[in-house]
């Protein structure tokens, strides 16, 4: 589940309004070591608060009217998923990439390749960027199935 800002950013926002807080406790009369006291679990709580997962996070969408077992339960839940890691890339960089990265160490391991970094030419230049790079994003359907189709045949 991604949080609702970065750590940085939720780090920024606890900073300034514990700094505001205690700004404004010190402007009312308190004593500035009580202030700086008091605007720390203020600071505290709004970082909690920016870190937490989203509330909607997670899709429930109902099931298909022809469900006719749990193979097509599975296959309905993969397509929102990757419908969703189109349009978010969040969703891509947390729920996508560490399955196909998990699934292709898993196809190298079976060839006694012990990294990603090992495994490069196997996997491809486009494939390897798509699992190890920090600002790679979905790619589209035909790309992502030539890379699973890649990765079955290791």
């Amino acid at each position: 589940m991604t949080p609702l800002l970065g750590l940085v950013r939720a780090g920024l926002l606890a900073l300034a309004v514990g700094a505001v807080a205690g700004f404004v406790l010190y402007k009312l009369g308190s004593p500035p070591g009580w202030a700086a006291v008091v605007a720390l679990p203020i600071a505290g709580l709004v970082l909690l608060v920016a870190r937490l997962p989203r509330g909607a996070d997670i899709a429930w969408s109902p099931l298909p009217a022809h469900a006719s077992g749990a193979t097509s339960v599975v296959a309905s839940t993969l397509v929102s998923r990757l419908d969703e890691a189109s349009r978010d890339r969040d969703r891509f960089t947390t729920r996508i990439r560490p399955r196909l990265r998990a699934l292709a160490e898993s196809r190298l391991r079976l060839r006694g390749v012990t990294t990603l970094a090992e495994g490069r030419a196997l996997l491809g230049e486009d494939a390897f960027r798509l699992l190890t790079d920090p600002d790679a994003a979905m790619p589209d359907p035909r790309v992502l199935a030539a890379l699973l189709d890649r990765l079955e045949a290791l």
